[in-house]
């Protein structure tokens, strides 16, 4: 199995925040891969969030890419981290 890297972009007030991170604690237990899930506050690093081009949140990069802007749904969320951990390397 791959390694999988997770950019979970949030800051202060975001409504959806919480949701993708408790999807994201979740996902990460049940598919038991390598996922390492750093927490990205785009109003403290605001370097990162303009290298992703960033304007909200939450937002969410995989191994680097931007995957998701918004709360996505659960399956697609799956989906995405599945074909991650299993990516030949």
């Amino acid at each position: 199995m791959a390694e999988v890297y997770v950019e979970d972009f949030v800051s202060p007030g975001c409504v959806g925040c919480p949701q993708v991170k408790e999807m994201l604690k979740s996902l990460s237990e049940e598919l038991s891969g390598e996922i390492t899930i750093e927490e990205v506050d785009i109003t403290i690093d605001t370097t990162r969030a303009a290298q992703y081009g960033i304007m909200s949140v939450p937002a969410i990069a995989i191994n680097g890419g931007l995957k998701f802007m918004g709360v996505p749904k659960r399956e697609e969320f799956k989906k995405a981290l599945q074909e991650e951990l299993n990516r030949d390397e």
